[in-house]
């Protein structure tokens, strides 16, 4: 049976003083009685009570495991006494304690031992995990260890060499997030939103909403998986920062000539170092034998210099950053779906490349236009990648092909500004397509899994929409309204020759006016002549053989 143990703290305090107003714990009630005496000395009249703020209650039964559960009134503490018994009659036993026991620390560590691995963003996702036990006085965890550890990791991570830890931070220390220290079952979404209010300041709210993330993802794994009982996900009710951080850069005027200069600048520098590094090969060996950081500095420099003009000469052009610029431009593809792109998955004949793991988790082909399929051939195949960039290389070249571009500053342009760049150009391509590209097109092109994403290039094909709208709703009536007239249309089948050839027996004093064609009466004849003599009333609905 479950029992009730009474923990609230003793307060002895003094009307009008709330200067001499102290506290003293469930066990130290002499000392209150002590501190009363002292103050009645003094002339003082005080009172000492005890508050309601504190409550233990004890689950202890033979068949099922003890229970030690907190609450902070006696109103608490009798539901929750009740619903324990309840759920004895009824041969249940929910073990809410565990709540209390496990801290919020201890559910992030076990989720990046346990589940971060499964997920090809494990570093990353290790980095932030990291960065908030550092904040609240944890020890970091070795990344290294736990993914040797895991017995089914991403198969891209699988294969993944994490980087060694420099044990310096890069962000800013949170205060506020030392609110993971608390039991999970104590924790409320005002902690969370207290560490929003703080992480916005020194952060984008893009960046403290991935790490939201984070505490999302662990509060319902350890519900719903690991089955630690509370009373509500402490997620609930959590406001998110809001945001808005979509970007709209289209390449105007020359940029994109500008750029491709840039690249194609940039790729001969790295085909010169390329054959650079063939013909000083030997004296990288003697280098690496050196026995002094000095002495291989002075070889290697004394080679590079030896080599240079030889290098220029004889060097082979590989326009690998440059078809890498196209390639984006022409497919719309993700950087990271790009730098994966094998050739054992490119197939120039069907101009089809297979994408076998995308973003969404989804496979997907990429169209390749007959331009692209050119620059691919020419390609070196020194490997298994299209595209044999490391993501840190790349990054810094873009950066060098920007600058001599003038790409930087308010101009400044990113590497996904590309994919944007493709989507928008198919959808203003489908404008001037007969039949047009709908949304549906543009997310095969894209590869975006919810349609709704994009919602903003929808404008980009409205003109396509309304030549469609006019194709479907062409009128097939052979006439038209003119200022209150009926008029014959171009394609009809009636003729105004055929009209006036059957009204020519008519006496010629009745035709005094102007020929309007109307189409009044549909029960008359084909054409009848009325008074005045200047209306010829025509049934269009007829047609003419």
């Amino acid at each position: 049976m479950a029992s009730i143990e009474n923990r609230s703290h003793y307060e002895v305090s003094v009307k009008h003083r709330d200067d001499l107003t102290q506290t003293f714990a469930h066990n130290a009630k002499k000392k209150a009685e002590e501190y009363c005496r002292s103050l009645t000395a003094q002339g003082f009249k005080p009172k000492l009570g005890r508050l309601d703020n504190y409550y233990v209650v004890r689950d202890r039964s033979v068949s099922r495991k003890e229970q030690t559960l907190r609450a902070s009134s006696q109103a608490e503490a009798e539901s929750i006494k009740n619903k324990l018994e309840d759920e004895q009659q009824r041969s249940l036993f929910i073990d809410y304690a565990r709540a209390y026991q496990t801290t919020l620390a201890d559910l992030l560590i076990r989720y990046l031992q346990e589940e971060a691995p499964r997920h090809k963003s494990f570093e990353v996702e290790g980095y932030k995990i990291n960065a908030l036990l550092e904040d609240a006085g944890f020890e970091r965890q070795d990344l290294a260890k736990i993914l040797a550890a895991h017995p089914n990791p991403h198969p891209k991570v699988a294969s993944m060499k994490i980087r060694k830890p420099t044990g310096a931070r890069m962000g800013q220390v949170s205060e506020s997030g030392k609110f993971i220290r608390k039991g999970f079952a104590e924790i409320v979404p005002d902690d969370f939103t207290d560490y929003i209010d703080e992480r916005c300041q020194a952060v984008a709210p893009a960046t403290v909403d991935r790490e939201i993330d984070i505490f999302s993802a662990v509060c319902r794994i350890a519900i719903d998986t690991w089955r630690i009982h509370v009373a509500k996900n402490p997620m609930d009710g959590v406001r998110r920062p809001r945001y808005y951080n979509e970007r709209d850069r289209r390449l105007k005027g020359d940029e994109e000539e500008r750029l491709l200069r840039a690249a194609r600048e940039e790729d001969r520098e790295q085909s010169i170092n390329a054959r650079l590094e063939q013909l000083m090969a030997a004296e990288r060996l003697e280098a690496n034998g050196a026995g002094t950081v000095y002495r291989r500095k002075q070889v290697i420099k004394g080679a590079r210099q030896l080599y240079m003009q030889e290098a220029e000469d004889t060097y082979e052009h590989a326009p690998l950053l440059e078809t890498f610029v196209n390639f984006q431009l022409m497919t719309g593809a993700r950087r990271s779906e790009t730098l994966t792109l094998t050739w054992s998955n490119v197939d120039l004949e069907t101009q089809t490349a297979y994408l076998p793991e995308t973003k969404n988790g989804r496979a997907r082909k990429l169209a390749l236009r007959s331009d692209l399929v050119r620059m691919l051939s020419q390609l070196p195949r020194n490997g298994e990648l299209v595209f044999p960039i490391g993501v840190d290389g790349l990054r810094k070249a873009w950066l060098r092909m920007c600058q001599q571009a003038g790409l930087t500053g308010e101009n400044e342009l990113r590497i996904h500004d590309l994919r944007h760049e493709a989507i928008s150009r198919v959808a203003e391509a489908g404008s001037n397509t007969p039949g047009g590209f709908s949304l549906v097109d543009l997310q095969h092109f894209s590869g975006h899994r919810d349609v709704r994403m994009l919602l903003r290039y929808a404008h980009l094909c409205t003109q396509s929409l309304a030549k469609r709208l006019d194709a479907a709703f062409a009128s097939p009536s052979e006439s038209i309204s003119h200022h209150g007239r009926r008029r014959l249309t171009s394609g009809a089948s009636v003729t105004l020759k055929e009209i006036l050839d059957e009204s020519a027996p008519a006496p010629a004093s009745e035709f005094t006016g102007d020929v309007v064609l109307e189409n009044d009466d549909f029960a008359t004849a084909a054409v009848r002549v009325v008074t005045p003599a200047n209306v010829i009333r025509v049934n269009f609905a007829r047609n003419v053989a």
